[in-house]
């Protein structure tokens, strides 16, 4: 079970959302107001980029996400993808409509400028994998960003992410208002109470301001480290897209895994992996 963020402020994430979700800027082929079934799903084809408009022509690749069939051709955030099989682009539904109509499995030249050079690339399309996969493909196996202008709620929240370099985290992002994410707080604490002796470290951040969230954190009886995240700076470089949402990263600060909703079924799971990341040595200053 999760809830989609959309609930959280649009000021704040809807751009970048849409574009993760793959509505547009992350080149599928379908609208977000018709929701496709599994075989439609297969169907779409899949860049790997979010777009935004490029300044004076072409299309900026804003963020090429890690292992998408755009990041695999070597296509890099920044980017100017100024033609796509040889037709120039100025914006992004241009390219959009020929990932459409492209396919997937099948190649797409794209044209694009870099440092003031100009240079090409042939990238064959993928089947859209799902928002899910899309932020494992992006995340897994990459550092995990700073987070951004948190406020404590409860518990120590270091600084940023460097401050607890030895440490496994377990980074729960949640608000008051989903049920998913308020079921699985009690399992959060288990987790923290029984292996934080061994260097684990539990934090969950939530959009909600200080005091509601301080309020929910008491009732919960959350036994971790709890931070607002008022902006949801934090939750756009993490890429959040649902709530709940798991992060799992091991003692060098590396994201290896990510848990998108809320399954008990999974917790066994969960649990066999930050076992086996607590036993991993610490890394070497």
């Amino acid at each position: 079970m999760m809830h989609s963020v959309r609930r959280l402020r649009r000021s704040a994430l809807g751009p970048a959302l849409a574009a993760l979700l793959g509505l547009g800027g992350m080149v599928a082929a379908d609208s977000a107001t018709h929701p496709a079934g599994a075989q439609e799903v297969s169907r779409r084809a899949w860049l790997g980029v979010e777009l935004e408009k490029g300044p004076g022509g072409g299309v900026l690749a804003k963020h090429v996400v890690t292992n998408s069939p755009a990041g695999k051709a070597g296509l890099a955030d920044g980017d100017l993808l100024v033609t796509a099989d040889g037709t120039a682009l100025d914006e992004p539904k241009q390219l959009v409509a020929r990932v459409a109509l492209v396919g997937p499995n099948n190649p797409m030249k794209i044209g694009f400028r870099r440092g003031g050079a100009d240079k090409d690339v042939t990238v064959t399309l993928a089947p859209f994998p799902g928002a899910d996969q899309i932020l494992r493909l992006d995340k897994v196996g990459t550092f995990a960003p700073n987070w951004k202008s948190l406020s404590t709620v409860a518990g120590s929240v270091p600084a940023n992410i460097g401050n607890m370099r030895g440490k496994v985290i377990l980074l729960d992002f949640w608000t008051t208002w989903c049920g998913p994410c308020r079921a699985m707080s009690p399992q959060l604490s288990k987790w923290q109470t029984a292996l934080g002796a061994q260097g684990l470290s539990v934090m969950g951040v939530t959009s909600d301001p200080v005091q509601v969230a301080t309020k929910t954190a008491q009732a919960l009886d959350m036994r971790y480290a709890v931070a607002s995240d008022g902006d949801e700076a934090t939750a756009t470089v993490y890429g959040v897209r649902a709530l709940p949402t798991l992060f799992v990263i091991d003692k060098k600060g590396v994201i290896r895994e990510v848990f998108v909703g809320y399954d008990p079924g999974r917790h066994k799971d969960v649990e066999a992996l930050l076992k086996t990341l607590l036993a991993e040595p610490s890394p070497t200053k």
